[in-house]
């Protein structure tokens, strides 16, 4: 219990995708801008609906009362009831989302993922560090990346900076964090103090006894040989061929063991980039046995098959390279076929042909990653197999072999991780690849921005699996054989906001004109060969689907009920399509982000509502806007 409380201390400031039963939100009191809506909203509904039953079922469609065994409270017998009903869960715009069935085999389900999980900045110079896997994890991502290369022999004499990175356990990162984040230097003889073996014991994971030291000693002859041996070398993670400084894989798989299953007990896939040597590979599986003891599948299915969600809960499942069918046999390993071209950093010198070792494949039981060249290679007949896509090799995937690529992806797992040469850490559009089917699409989650405000309104509440829409799974000649396309129109009535944050970096509300921009994500019609490929990490968005209200003042706007209209949209799946709202200040150039929300649109609620916001960093605000939603489906 001590670990748990210690792990959320940690992820204090972070956005946690929390579990249904927590998801509900709250409101303590109303400015005094927002209540007067309240108050008029009153008035209208208490001369309109006859009884409370009314209200709740026929104005806000609320459709548990018909389910619900608890009485149900007349929030319509005086103001104040209101008030308390406006202030409550049920009044969030964003539905809770349903209870997941477990029962489906894994490929049937969309999975929170994220690509070089590692780096907490760009590409280039952006340090890796554990303390990324504790934050994604505990904010609700069932999927990391882990690359790891060749680390180099050490000396006790190495330098304090190398010495610090090469540490194997997950909390010593953080207790050597200062409150500002940046690494706190060690006092002179510190190092002097700390005894040879637990220097060792740090570099070999625990193969030597912690000898105490009880007081100054002359050390022994073969005490002072022993100093100077090199210590054996280890894997380390980092972004190869660029400035990224790296961290020990041990101290990573640590991080990984402390926090995998913290925010949620469904099972974790770790994918693994592999560019170590076969002798290093070794240490990978020892160090990964030691680590994720009574954690790892395994044992081969039986059948061939994908197990259900059910059967894999606090697992963790390994994707890794396997030996491609027309490899050559090795005794020690395999040639694996080099990545493709645009799986390289700009300057990045493709690498040598890697070899993987055969006990650090086998430890790949559910997950099976083959080298991707189409969808007749013998590999795709494997039932346990992932293909890995680059976005751009997934776009040309579709518009080549559409068909293809979903019928693939209804029963087979397939990973998509962003192009190189998005040196910043900016993101795809998830949607895009979700409607082809892909169960993980990773995604940078150090950059918040459209990507990332999409994946968490697809997974918030979730426990980071989503089982697919009807027509996207495995199942043949039921109902899930069928696409649902639906016709939607759209209204949201936008009365004022309260306690709104302010842009990065403003200290003061003075100047601060907010206004509301509701965007729509959507599938384009198939015809269009240029349908979604709009780049997540800018904010532009196709006019038909965005809107906007004029800009107010002030922390506490009042939009006096301005109406953002979507005339019908067409060919919609509900479960695919999002509803994203950002509050922005009203500047000369390019208007900053304030606040924002992201409702998947199954989960939209009708009527009267608050939509809770999060800070442009991601944490929640506790600001809201209170809006009237109509929305037809049809």
């Amino acid at each position: 219990m001590e670990k748990v409380e210690v792990l959320v201390d940690r992820a204090k400031h972070l956005v946690l995708h929390e579990p249904p039963e927590t998801s509900s939100h709250t409101v303590d009191k109303f400015h005094p801008s927002l209540d007067d809506h309240i108050q008029k909203i009153y008035k209208s509904v208490d001369a309109y609906a006859p009884t409370t039953n009314y209200f709740l079922q026929e104005m806000q469609h609320d459709t548990t009362l018909a389910t619900s065994s608890e009485p149900v409270a007349d929030v319509l017998a005086s103001l104040d009831a209101f008030r308390a009903y406006m202030k409550g869960a049920n009044s969030s715009a964003m539905a809770l989302e349903e209870a997941l069935d477990l029962s489906a085999p894994i490929s049937d389900y969309f999975i929170s993922s994220s690509h070089n999980t590692y780096l907490t900045g760009n590409q280039l110079y952006g340090d890796a560090a554990s303390s990324a896997y504790t934050s994604v994890l505990l904010r609700g991502c069932r999927s990391v990346e882990i690359d790891v290369w060749d680390g180099e022999s050490d000396t006790p004499n190495s330098s304090d900076s190398e010495r610090d990175s090469d540490s194997s356990s997950s909390d010593s990162e953080m207790e050597e964090k200062t409150e500002g984040g940046e690494s706190r230097q060690e006092k002179p003889g510190k190092q002097q103090k700390e005894s040879l073996s637990s220097r060792l014991e740090a570099k070999l994971g625990g193969v030597l006894r912690r000898k105490s030291v009880k007081s100054p000693q002359r050390p022994s002859d073969e005490e002072t040989a022993t100093s100077h041996m090199p210590v054996p070398a280890e894997p380390r993670v980092l972004h190869g061929h660029t400035l990224t400084k790296g961290t020990t894989f041990r101290e990573i798989c640590h991080a990984i063991r402390d926090s995998a299953f913290v925010a949620s007990d469904l099972p974790l896939i770790i994918s693994l980039e592999v560019h170590a040597s076969l002798e290093q590979q070794q240490t990978m599986v020892d160090i990964m046995l030691e680590a994720w003891k009574g954690l790892l599948v395994d044992a081969p299915p039986d059948d061939g098959k994908l197990p259900s969600l059910a059967d894999l809960k606090r697992k963790i499942l390994i994707k890794s390279k396997c030996i491609p069918f027309n490899a050559e046999e090795n005794p020690e390993g395999e040639a694996l076929t080099p990545q493709n071209s645009d799986d390289k950093s700009p300057g990045q010198q493709p690498p040598k042909p890697s070899k993987i070792l055969d006990a650090l494949a086998k430890l790949a039981v559910y997950t099976r990653a083959y080298h991707f060249s189409h969808f007749d290679q013998p590999e795709a007949k494997v039932p346990l197999h992932v293909f890995s896509l680059s976005e751009k090799a997934a776009r040309e995937a579709h518009v080549s072999h559409r068909d293809a690529l979903f019928e693939h992806n209804r029963t087979s797992m397939m990973r998509i991780y962003p192009y190189a040469f998005r040196v910043t850490s900016s993101n795809l559009d998830p949607t895009f690849y979700w409607r082809r089917g892909a169960q993980l699409v990773a995604l940078n989650w150090q950059n918040l921005d459209k990507g990332m405000m999409l994946n968490h309104g697809m997974f918030v509440g979730t426990h980071g699996w989503r089982l697919k829409p009807s027509g996207y799974r495995s199942g043949r000649g039921s109902s899930t054989d069928v696409i649902e396309r639906r016709n939607l129109t759209l209204s949201i009535e936008i009365y004022a906001a309260q306690d709104l944050s302010l842009p990065s970096g403003d200290h003061s509300e003075r100047g601060f004109k907010p206004y509301v921009n509701c965007q729509l994500h959507v599938e384009e019609p198939e015809g269009d060969v240029t349908a979604d490929q709009d780049d997540a990490s800018s904010d532009t968005e196709k006019s038909s689907y965005r809107r906007c209200t004029k800009s107010s003042s002030g922390r506490n706007p009042d939009f006096k009920g301005q109406k953002l209209e979507f005339p019908t949209v067409t060919g919609i799946i509900e479960e695919l399509s999002f509803l994203r709202i950002k509050i922005k200040d009203d500047e000369i150039g390019r208007d900053p982000l304030a606040a924002w929300a992201c409702i998947r649109l199954d989960r939209l609620r009708e009527g009267y509502r608050l939509i809770h916001l999060h800070q442009c960093a991601g944490e929640k605000s506790g600001g809201v806007l209170l809006v009237n939603i109509v929305k037809q489906v049809t």
